[in-house]
C-alpha cells in the first residue's frame, strides 16, 4: 500500500487516520488545509473566525445570489490541489495517504480516474444514523458545501423547507459515488467505537482488497 487515498463525507474521520498513518510514516497529502493555505484568494476570515467557516460563509447557501460561480472556483482550487497531491505522491518514494475533501466525487472523471489508478481507495462510510447530526451540525456552523444538482427547491417550498430533504438527497448520491470510487469500504463509525489501531486499519484495507469485497468489518 504505497499510496493510500481516503474518501468520505466530512466528520467521518478521513484526517483522524490520514494523522495517525503520518505519525506511522505516510506522507500526508491534506486536502482541505492546501485549500485553506489559498484563503485570502477567496474570502478574509472575520478576527476570531475559523478558516473552513469564513469559506462557509463565502459559499453560501445553495439558493444565494451568486452560489454557483462561488461553488465553480472552489471545485477548480479543489481540483488543482487534489492533482498536486497525486502527483507530489507519484514523484516522491516511500508511502502516502491523500486526505481528500468531502466533495473530491465531484471533480473530472480524470482526477478521480487516476485516483483510483494509482492509488488503494477507502471509504469511510458514515452510517445513515449520523445523517441528521450532520444536518444540524452544518446548519449551525455552516461549511463549504458543494451541491451539484441536488438541490432543487419544489414550486410550494421555500428554501429552508427544502434544505433538509435535498440535503439527505446530496448525502445518499455522495454515498453512491464514494463507493463507485472506492476499493475498500469501511464502517467510519465502527472505527471510531472499535479503535482498531494503525496496523488494525491497514490489515482491514489489505484483507478487504486482496479478497476483492468492500468490507464494513
Amino acid at each position: 500500500m504505497e499510496r493510500l487515498c481516503l474518501v468520505g463525507m466530512s466528520g467521518i474521520g478521513k484526517s483522524f487516520w490520514a494523522k495517525r498513518l503520518a505519525d506511522r510514516g505516510f506522507v500526508r497529502h491534506d486536502c482541505d488545509g492546501a485549500i485553506g493555505e489559498h484563503l485570502s484568494e477567496l474570502v478574509t476570515p472575520a478576527p476570531g473566525e475559523e478558516p473552513v467557516h469564513a469559506l462557509g460563509r463565502w459559499m453560501g447557501m445553495p439558493w444565494t445570489a451568486g452560489y454557483a460561480a462561488r461553488e465553480a472556483r472552489y471545485l477548480a482550487l479543489e481540483e488543482e490541489v487534489t492533482r498536486q497531491a497525486l502527483e507530489q505522491s507519484l514523484s516522491t518514494a516511500g508511502p502516502h495517504v491523500i486526505d481528500t475533501t468531502g466533495s473530491v466525487v465531484y471533480l473530472p472523471s480524470s482526477v478521480l480516474d487516476r485516483l483510483r489508478a494509482s492509488c488503494r481507495v477507502v471509504y469511510l462510510r458514515t452510517p445513515e444514523a449520523r445523517r441528521e447530526a450532520m444536518l444540524q451540525r452544518y446548519l449551525e456552523e455552516p461549511k463549504p458545501v458543494v451541491w451539484g444538482r441536488s438541490f432543487a427547491m419544489k414550486p410550494d417550498e421555500t428554501p429552508e423547507q427544502a434544505l433538509p430533504r435535498c440535503y439527505a438527497e446530496l448525502l445518499a448520491f455522495r454515498d453512491r459515488r464514494y463507493a463507485a470510487l472506492a476499493h475498500v469500504v469501511l464502517d467510519g463509525a465502527e472505527l471510531e467505537a472499535n479503535d482498531p489501531g494503525v496496523d488494525g486499519f491497514l490489515a482491514r484495507c489489505e484483507c478487504a482488497a486482496s479478497e476483492g469485497v468492500r468490507s464494513s468489518s
